[in-house]
């Protein structure tokens, strides 16, 4: 999302801090330099970080974000494999998608198979590519936002297709919602929902109930986007906002992460990057409930007479509180001190990683050969190790709260 950052110069220019720092491994947290201010706009309060701060780094422990970790063996019967891809949970459920050829598959928190969701594919209720989804356990259903949705399908936990919510209102001509994401309040009867900003779309982020009568919205400009498909709505739902930014890989400007007030019906600033004059990457940004996570991709080079490819990514963090930051790694301290991977897949509240078992077991073997363990760590993680059947098991899931 576009904007420009001139009504805030003057305060980042006081608060500017000269020279790029010296590349350093911080041993903790408060050795971070400070990346970020706050800045009043409009009423609000955003953080307006700088990346050319960015230079020391840290490494950080799973448990610096999460409570604990739990290890969940997917039952392993035919109708049961997944892939390792996307997973929704709920307190007594997991939902995981495996690919758009591949339905979706309900299992117990202990993971055992319950049954499969729906039938991937064309035809009344069912689907192929899906953007996003939510499992709602309270109200006993299951939401399906297909790639261009015109509405959302809707199955109930038995598999069982119910009626689906449609996304115009009965007024309005049908219109496809491209790579959109949305969130279900049952309680009130509502969906937030938001999609690309392109200027043949009536609106860009809006709120509605189950029939599809629109309560509040609002529309794409001034955030308006070229109509390509290559950008993506960054949406995580980790804390009680429905935040939202857009990773685009043809910025024109800053980015931010933006808070969308259901009731005040509009998008509040909350995050973005200031990089210096001439030095724009691509980049996204996402929000857990202590932090700010990241990537800044690096700039695309040339490899081949028609292939490009993008160097040095570099992952950031910044703490809501201190506003200290920069690059950083995280390891598993939980398991063995493996690295972790893709933080920013942490929904609704849970970091989860969804990993095949042959990958789980070399990552296990590998940190036996590091060394370093405790001996009950070492005991912990040969034991799991020599547990999994590569030839057999289904999917194991790590999943861990995360800290508030």
């Amino acid at each position: 999302m576009r904007r420009t950052l001139l009504y805030i110069a003057v305060v980042l220019a006081m608060t500017s801090c000269g020279e790029r720092r010296r590349s350093v491994t911080a041993t903790s947290w408060e050795q971070l330099p400070i990346v970020a201010e706050r800045v009043a706009v409009g009423g609000d309060t955003l953080i307006v970080c700088r990346p050319e701060r960015m230079a020391d780094s840290i490494v950080l422990p799973l448990s610096h974000f999460v409570e604990e970790l739990e290890i969940v063996p997917l039952e392993s019967r035919d109708e049961a494999y997944v892939r390792s891809s996307s997973v929704r949970l709920s307190d007594n459920y997991i939902l995981v998608h495996s690919s758009r050829n591949m339905p979706f598959k309900l299992f117990d928190r202990k993971g055992q198979f319950i049954r499969t969701i729906g039938i991937s594919g064309g035809g009344h209720g069912n689907y192929g590519r899906v953007c996003d989804f939510q499992l709602d356990e309270k109200l006993g259903r299951i939401y399906l936002m297909p790639w261009n949705a015109t509405e959302l399908i809707v199955y109930d936990l038995q598999g069982r297709l119910q009626p689906s919510i449609p996304l115009n209102s009965p007024e309005e001509k049908p219109w496809k919602l491209p790579k959109s994401v949305f969130h279900v309040d049952a309680e009130r009867g509502e969906v937030t929902v938001a999609t690309l900003p392109w200027g043949v779309n009536p609106r860009m982020v809006w709120v509605q109930d189950f029939e599809g009568h629109i309560l509040r919205n609002l529309p794409y400009n001034p955030y308006q986007l070229p109509r390509d498909y290559s950008p993506s709505l960054q949406h995580l739902h980790n804390t009680q906002a429905f935040e939202l930014s857009i990773l685009n890989f043809n910025p024109e400007g800053e980015d931010t992460l933006y808070h969308y007030h259901t009731q005040k019906n509009r998008l509040m600033p909350v995050l973005t990057l200031d990089f210096p004059e001439g030095e724009l990457l691509p980049h996204y940004h996402d929000e857990l409930p202590t932090c700010f996570i990241g990537t800044i991709i690096g700039r695309m080079e040339q490899t081949g007479l028609r292939l490009t490819e993008s160097r040095a990514h570099t992952n950031f963090i910044v703490d809501k509180r201190t506003l200290r930051g920069g690059p950083y790694r995280v390891y598993n301290d939980f398991l063995g001190n493996t690295e972790v991977y893709w933080l920013n897949d942490s929904r609704n509240g849970y970091y989860v990683r969804n990993l095949s078992p042959h990958m789980l077991k070399e990552e296990l073997e590998r940190a036996l050969r590091r060394g370093g363990l405790t001996p009950a760590m070492h005991q912990k993680v040969a034991s799991l190790a020599e547990s999994i059947n590569v030839a057999k098991d289904n999917n194991y899931l790590m999943i861990g709260k995360l800290r508030r």
